[in-house]
């Protein structure tokens, strides 16, 4: 009876593997092949993250990085290709786990979704580097804002522009975060706001108060 049950759970995974690997899919996905659609899944991945990265990572190292030309030209492929490589990298975790959990279940659920895009997070953005603490950052203020607006579709909150309320929230919390320990901020903010809040304390002369930088001469 354990040998037919092992045969049995062999099978199945063989089948399962057979289904993943096939060109032609046949189970509760919307695609035509599992496999092709993680690929083409990964493709724009990378298409997409480089496309993104270079642009940012090109204004912010010739603006703010100190360095050779040289220095600065591989700071920017290095954060292209992270940033490239991860989203093509999760999206082909997320769309395999999708697919096998769709075909364990022969259904498709947003807890399929939720399982993938945990496990995909978990081992591809797990690792935290500036490239990826900025993306975690980013989805975390639009899920925010996302899960809001579920609640407000679904009669939980009134159902009226929570913007004036969220600005009001963001500025209160991150001037009484800053007030009592801006260490606690991430770090290009924390600077920001001594910059804007604590410098602005002190001057020297009406320089001080002219909105640009001015040549030392005058």
């Amino acid at each position: 009876q354990r040998r037919d049950m092992g045969e049995s759970i062999q099978k199945s995974i063989m089948e399962l593997g057979s289904r993943l690997l096939s060109l032609h899919c046949k189970g509760a996905c919307t695609h035509s092949s599992c496999l092709l659609s993680a690929l083409r899944g990964a493709r724009n991945g990378l298409f997409y993250g480089g496309k993104v990265r270079f642009t940012h990572a090109l204004v912010m190292t010739l603006l703010f990085r100190k360095g050779t030309l040289s220095a600065k030209a591989k700071d920017i492929i290095k954060l292209t290709w992270e940033h490239a490589r991860n989203l093509g990298t999760y999206v082909f975790i997320y769309k395999m786990i999708v697919c096998i959990l769709q075909h364990l279940r022969h259904k498709r659920s947003w807890v399929h979704a939720f399982i993938a895009g945990g496990i995909g997070g978990y081992f591809v953005f797990g690792s935290k580097t500036a490239v990826n603490y900025q993306i975690i950052l980013y989805l975390l203020s639009r899920i925010t804002v996302g899960l809001g607006q579920l609640a407000a579709n679904n009669g939980f909150l009134p159902n009226w522009s929570a913007y004036p309320a969220l600005a009001a929230f963001c500025w209160a919390v991150v001037m009484a975060l800053h007030h009592a320990d801006t260490s606690v901020l991430q770090k290009s903010l924390s600077d920001t706001m001594v910059f804007l809040y604590n410098e602005s304390d002190q001057w020297k002369t009406w320089r001080d108060f002219v909105p640009i930088t001015l040549p030392a001469n005058i």
